[in-house]
């Protein structure tokens, strides 16, 4: 299998390593977050079934990094072997479910 990133999802990553960029004055939280998501995306190729919170009517699981302080949802697409991150939010947004 293989990860692919929407764009949306990748705005919103961008964003938020922009935001906490600013907001502190460095990069090191930043690195942090793309540390957790790198691990993540190593986790999900494995199994991306593992841990994971699923939605049955949006047809997406959901994952959380930095315990709790992001979430990250994906679907699965067997067919095409690929794994599409379609959202990374803060935990502080409304969730999508």
């Amino acid at each position: 299998m293989k990860v692919k990133w929407t764009q949306e999802a990748e705005r919103n990553y961008n964003d938020t390593l922009d935001y906490w960029d600013e907001r502190n004055g460095s990069f090191s939280y930043s690195d942090k977050i793309t540390k957790a998501l790198i691990d993540l995306e190593k986790e999900i190729l494995k199994d991306p079934y593992a841990l994971s919170y699923y939605n049955k009517d949006l047809n997406i699981y959901r994952r959380t990094i930095l315990k709790g302080k992001f979430l990250v949802y994906y679907k699965v697409d067997k067919e095409k072997n690929i794994i599409e991150i379609r959202h990374f939010r803060s935990s502080k947004q409304e969730p999508l479910f």
